[in-house]
């Protein structure tokens, strides 16, 4: 078998005109990214993962890649929709300890009940056994 059928090549080309080519061979070329990796098996890997996403995809061949500006968009935008949640909150929460205050009454948080835990219906009979004067009024009461 001669060394030409062992291997076959291919020519990678990168655009020093193109943003793009110039960020990925900048960080083609940066030993600390690729791990200590050799050249041929990061692109090996990279098209493995490329054909597999197509695969995965059923094949539709629409391009549905996320880029690092769009991820980073997406990200400011959760940000700002978090922060005008997080006012809208802080000016309720204002609102409603200065009308408070304004009232004359002490603004008063009540507990958020849990979950799993129960609310006593009406049927639910208290336990008033270890509270010794309440049974003695409830005894004076009932023999009246």
């Amino acid at each position: 078998m001669a060394s030409g059928d062992l291997f076959r090549g291919f020519l990678l080309r990168f655009s020093m005109k193109k943003d793009q080519h110039v960020r990925m061979l900048e960080k083609f070329e940066d030993n600390r990214l690729n791990g200590g990796k050799a050249k041929t098996q990061i692109i090996m890997d990279a098209l493995e993962m490329y054909y597999h996403a197509l695969e995965s995809d059923g094949g539709s061949g629409e391009d549905e890649t996320v880029t690092v500006r769009e991820m980073e968009e997406k990200m400011e935008q959760r940000l700002v929709q978090f922060r005008q949640e997080i006012k809208e909150e802080m000016a309720q929460e204002l609102f409603r300890m200065i009308i408070s205050s304004m009232a004359g009454q002490p603004s008063v948080e009540f507990p958020i009940r849990k979950e799993k835990q129960e609310e006593p219906g009406e049927d639910a009979a208290a336990d008033i056994s270890g509270m010794p004067d309440i049974m003695d009024k409830i005894m004076d009461w009932s023999e009246s």
